[in-house]
């Protein structure tokens, strides 16, 4: 037997692997990528200043010159601690976990949606209840907001509510569900 082909019965294929967002090193990556672009400007600067390619002492050396003998004071102490702790706080956040970015189906090895698809599911099962002239749905990983428009029946919000969860009810951890249900507003009458 072939090793391309699998048993019957077995799984073909390895599951996928949860999709995850950047984090918060998707906005901490570019600012330290400019950081260290100015610092290889500056350092290249003066390398080419000593080497007299450049005319004058560059930037480092007379920067350094400058804080020579300077004597200790309350701003360079509190700037040194500011540093470190910014230097800190980028190395937390950069080692930090990654949202997760899709919710996996129960029943399905390796399908995920994603958040967004899951507040359109809620929204056209809130359409499909009867009594609901209009729904809108926001949601994400958690939670999911329901706001119908109904026609006055009372009972319209939990029938939505039942709709949705058995919609959502696939997902391996299906998210809480919240609706808000408005009654129609009077019919007015158009003067002739």
């Amino acid at each position: 037997m072939s090793g391309q082909h699998a048993a019957p019965g077995a799984s073909p294929l390895r599951p996928a692997r949860q999709t995850t967002g950047s984090g918060v090193i998707g906005f901490v990556g570019p600012v330290l990528a400019v950081l260290t672009i100015a610092l290889g400007v500056a350092l290249l600067w003066d390398a080419l200043a000593v080497a007299g390619v450049l005319p004058g002492d560059g930037w480092i050396v007379p920067a350094l010159d400058a804080l020579d003998g300077q004597a200790r004071t309350g701003w360079a102490l509190a700037a040194g601690i500011v540093a470190a702790v910014v230097g800190l706080w980028l190395i937390v956040i950069s080692l930090r976990r990654r949202r997760r970015k899709s919710l996996w189906l129960r029943q399905a090895v390796g399908v995920a949606i994603r958040p967004r698809d899951v507040a359109r599911l809620a929204r056209v099962a809130a359409d499909d209840v009867d009594g609901v002239l209009e729904a809108k749905a926001t949601g994400g990983r958690r939670n999911v907001n329901v706001d119908v428009r109904t026609t006055g029946d009372p009972h319209t919000g939990e029938r939505v509510r039942e709709v949705v969860m058995t919609r959502l009810a696939p997902l391996a951890k299906p998210p809480k569900v919240f609706v808000k249900a408005h009654g129609a507003p009077p019919a007015t009458e158009a003067p002739l």
